[in-house]
């Protein structure tokens, strides 16, 4: 099997399940799990395969192309392992679907997308994928609850699609090719040339991945998505930007063009100033997040702060701090994935994701529970979870570099992350069950498979993180840089070193002595949400009766009227709106004055520039 005809039955198949999908709404969502599992299937087997090239379709003297890599196998295997996951999920949707054939086809489209962007040997055929995927998942939005959200959508990633496009065109006009091999050659005998084309094409990175201030899009969109593509959005198709962010910044080597200009830090300027913005993501990513009433916004901000540490990695180049930002591409998609899932399963037995409306689901819930509690472990960077791995490792690589404003950034993300995912499994998993939701239960068995493989996975690289981080060395090596140094399961930076199997068992250790206090201890005495123990008042509304309203009051009022630029964004709106209003009354207003008036405005100035003539 080669990419092109892998990218091509893709394309094809998508065709026919939307016609499967039009005969029976089930049997096209099956086929979506099929032909997921066929595709990462397929992708596994060229995990050692480098340098082989496949062409697409030839026009003209252009020509769209494809060759493997071990970076394009990392991001293609976590996205379509992500895919593949969730499609689980779609059999269960097809009834709450606006348009299920549309949605398992363009589902599909955006799939395939990915490896097409991931694989492309050329600008051309990444940016031609990178706006299937765009466009595929611009229809899938509005499939939720808003149809508002697609234009914000659009809006900023048309910022980076015209930046990324403008930026291929003057290396076309610079360089004479298209082939990213080509032009990273060119760019090391042009550091001005490419510091123009890094600025403009990371915007494109920068936009995707919701980096600051791009990132206003996320919450809108994954707040409005529908519940089975949320995952998506997150845990893989924000990736597609640190991927442009990698080929920008590593896969043309930034730290040798740039060797010449402004170091800060031991980072040429450039690569630091994108990390200045991966800090700030981080920080604002964690406060709005702390403030969500929706657990799928706040999922979404989460994935704006996770975002951050992925960028500053990723432009680090170095040793560790690379190692733990691509580690925290798998990690943060497989978290968040969970994340996302388990209150999809929610939301498919509750009807809301609402925290306020919930509470007590550990007991109707427990799997599901778990999935998520696993999830947050590893997001919040805890040890043993995976998430803890490449953290640290990014921490190592900014502290070896003497970067501690960043680094101080980062380790606020770390401790708020304790505050923001802890809200969600307090409102929806523990205290009082609402009296409407007695009568849920878990999820159907094959919407649990996704939240066990992603909890597995999640532990398993937490304890075994040298498993990952042996393919992550190969993607150093293959760019130029030094791979991680594992020894068993000894992970050695040059400020310390990290056991991950001791810190299992002492963490475990930990976790079965708890266990055993609690099963000893004395229990508290169940109580009925609607006993109102403590006055004579009867509580009508048991929503108004739950803790999760204003959660952290009191820690949101420092900051929760500030000014956002999500505000500085309404008001440019507004202004062009105003603007549009103003061209229109002027220009296209069926009043006979106004047409009148241009006409004799019109004839006035050919007769002053005619007498001047």
């Amino acid at each position: 099997m080669t990419i092109n005809s892998l990218i091509a039955q893709g394309m094809i198949s998508s065709l026919l399940v939307y016609l499967l999908t039009k005969l029976n709404k089930k049997l096209g969502a099956f086929l979506t799990v099929l032909f997921s599992g066929y595709l990462l299937f397929v992708i596994f087997g060229f995990q050692n395969s480098a340098g082989e090239v496949f062409s697409l379709i030839h026009f003209g003297e252009f020509e769209l192309t494809f060759m493997t890599s071990h970076y394009a196998w990392y991001f293609a295997i976590v996205l379509t392992l992500t895919y593949f996951l969730v499609s689980f999920f779609n059999p269960y949707w097809m009834k709450k679907m606006v348009n299920p054939a549309a949605y398992n086809m363009l589902f599909m489209v955006s799939m395939v997308g990915t490896v097409g962007v991931f694989y492309a040997k050329d600008f051309l055929t990444l940016f031609i994928f990178y706006e299937i995927v765009v466009w595929s998942s611009l229809f899938i939005i509005p499939m939720g609850k808003s149809r508002k959200t697609p234009v914000i959508y659009y809006t900023i990633s048309s910022i980076g699609s015209f930046a990324m496009l403008y930026a291929i065109f003057y290396l076309y006009h610079s360089v004479g090719s298209f082939d990213i091999q080509a032009v990273s050659e060119a760019m090391s005998q042009a550091p001005n040339t490419y510091r123009f084309v890094f600025f403009t094409m990371i915007v494109a990175g920068l936009t995707k991945l919701g980096i600051f201030p791009f990132h206003t899009w996320l919450p809108a969109a994954h707040g409005s998505a529908p519940h089975t593509f949320s995952p998506v959005l997150s845990g893989g198709l924000v990736k597609v930007g640190g991927f442009i962010a990698l080929i920008t910044a590593t896969v043309i080597p930034s730290f040798k063009i740039l060797a010449g200009d402004l170091q800060l830090m031991g980072v040429p300027f450039e690569n630091y100033l994108i990390m200045l913005l991966g800090a700030v993501s981080i920080v604002v990513g964690t406060l709005m997040a702390i403030k969500q009433e929706d657990a799928k916004k706040l999922i979404a901000y989460s994935t704006v702060s996770n975002s951050g540490y992925i960028i500053i990695g990723l432009m680090l180049n170095d040793q560790v701090g690379f190692a733990g930002g691509m580690m925290h591409v798998f990690n943060h998609a497989m978290a968040s994935g969970a994340m996302f899932l388990s209150f999809a399963a929610i939301a498919y037995r509750t009807g809301t994701t609402k925290m306020s409306e919930l509470g007590g689901l550990i007991k109707r819930m427990p799997l599901t529970f778990a999935a998520y509690l696993i999830a947050i472990i590893s997001l919040a960077g805890i040890p043993p979870m995976s998430g803890f791995a490449s953290k640290w490792l990014i921490f190592q690589g900014l502290a070896s570099n003497g970067m501690m404003f960043i680094a101080l950034a980062a380790f606020f993300g770390s401790i708020g992350s304790f505050l923001y995912v802890f809200r969600p499994l307090s409102a929806a998993f523990l205290g009082q069950l609402s009296p409407k939701h007695k009568d849920v239960k878990e999820v159907p068995w094959m919407m649990q498979i996704p939240l066990i493989i992603m909890s597995f996975l999640t532990i398993f690289y937490g304890i075994f993180p040298g498993r990952i981080l042996a393919y992550i060395s190969k993607i150093q090596e293959s760019v130029g840089l030094k791979g991680v140094e594992i020894e068993g399961t000894k992970i050695i930076a040059a400020t310390g070193m990290w056991d991950s199997l001791v810190i299992t068992l002492v963490f475990g250790g930990g976790f079965m002595l708890a266990a055993i206090l609690f099963f000893i201890s004395p229990k508290a005495k169940p109580v009925d949400q609607m006993n109102t123990y403590t006055s004579g008042e009867f509580i009508y509304d048991p929503d108004h009766y739950h803790y999760a309203k204003n959660y952290y009051a009191t820690f949101e009022n420092n900051y929760g009227n500030k000014k956002r630029v999500e505000l500085f964004f309404d008001a440019v709106a507004l202004r062009v709106k105003e603007f549009g209003e103003m061209v229109k009354t002027m220009f296209f207003a069926k009043s006979v004055s106004f047409s009148i008036f241009w006409i004799m405005l019109f004839f006035t100035l050919v007769y002053f520039w005619g007498d001047k003539v």
